[in-house]
């Protein structure tokens, strides 16, 4: 019976606090540290907490479909970008079959695919032709963590590839609102929006993707009566008329990243690519990464993403100058 059952896996590997009770300064939260959006964050103190929600969440739909010139039948929603994945992965990614992913997925794919015994091939170039088997094409617009981002010419042909192939792009614009770059909304395609990242309310888990609508039906279809609380909903239908922050905001964001990726040259190559995080190549990730947490100041270790010699961090506004303190005790003393 044992082996028609899902494999028993670990969780993920994330950043944020931990078991450990980690109360210093997190670095490995790609999240704007200007946040939550007022207006969102009322949203949510203001929903009706009392009462079962519209079980198909019609009139957030609407609004985002209006939003974004689809209709509600595209718009699937979400407690968090990791529910979206896994039941994209159970619906469309059966057992020995391919999940492509350009640079190292989002960890909680990864488990998805591997809960459904799939195969997973992580590439850093995109090949001419998908792979035999291929279902599931993943893709970081922009990745995490390198902040790298395909072309709309890119994108485009490999939603073609996708559809010529009976396979679907999933294309994961977590990060997207920090940086401008192409997003495309294709018949063979999975839009995955995580505004909780741009607007600081990660807290909260609203998320949504944009799909055809035989794609959304699938999706819906795994998802249990009532699944989004009844806040992670205003919030989501708030999200239209929340946008002034982002313009206050992502200018600020934008420039503590470029200025911190600057000065972390001092202790070795960076790679930035415009995004609130970047990584920082170490002869030794696990040490520094230890050290740093000793003095209050969590980064995240890239070992989980195929590049061991590196750690992540993302800017905290006001606090990198903690950061940069924190470094330096550990490179000189």
């Amino acid at each position: 019976m044992s082996d028609l059952l899902p494999p028993l896996l670990p969780r993920a590997t994330h950043g944020g606090p931990s078991a450990a009770a980690f109360t210093g300064l997190d670095f490995s939260v790609n999240c704007n540290p200007y946040g939550p959006n007022p207006v969102l964050l009322n949203a949510i103190k203001t929903a009706d907490h009392a009462h079962y929600p519209d079980p198909a969440y019609l009139d957030v739909r609407q609004k985002l479909a209006d939003w974004h010139g689809v209709q509600p039948e595209n718009v699937t929603l979400s407690v968090g970008a990791s529910d979206l994945l896994h039941r994209s992965a159970r619906a469309f990614l059966p057992p020995g079959e391919v999940l492509l992913s350009l640079h190292a997925p989002f960890g909680e794919l990864s488990r998805a695919a591997q809960l459904q015994r799939a195969e997973i091939r992580v590439v850093d170039k995109l090949p001419a032709q998908l792979p035999p088997g291929t279902r599931l094409v993943y893709v970081g617009q922009p990745h995490n963590p390198t902040g790298r981002s395909l072309s709309a010419g890119e994108v485009q042909a490999l939603a073609d590839a996708c559809a010529a192939a009976n396979a679907l792009l999933v294309l994961d614009l977590a990060y997207a609102p920090f940086v401008e770059v192409p997003i495309i909304h294709h018949p063979s395609s999975i839009a995955l929006y995580s505004p909780g990242k741009a607007h600081g309310l990660v807290g909260a888990r609203p998320a949504y993707a944009l799909t055809s609508t035989e794609i959304g039906a699938r999706l819906e279809n795994l998802a249990p009566a009532w699944h989004l609380p009844a806040g992670t909903a205003a919030a989501l239908a708030a999200l239209p008329e929340a946008q002034t922050f982002l313009a206050e905001t992502l200018p600020q964001v934008r420039r503590g990243a470029l200025a911190l990726a600057t000065a972390l040259r001092e202790f070795g190559p960076v790679e930035h690519n415009g995004t609130p995080y970047m990584t920082l190549e170490v002869a030794d990730a696990q040490r520094v990464a230890r050290e740093l947490w000793a003095l209050g100041i969590r980064v995240r270790d890239c070992a989980s993403y195929g590049f061991p010699g590196r750690v992540r961090v993302s800017t905290q506004g006001a606090a990198d100058a903690r950061l940069m303190a924190a470094l330096r005790e550990v490179w000189y003393g």
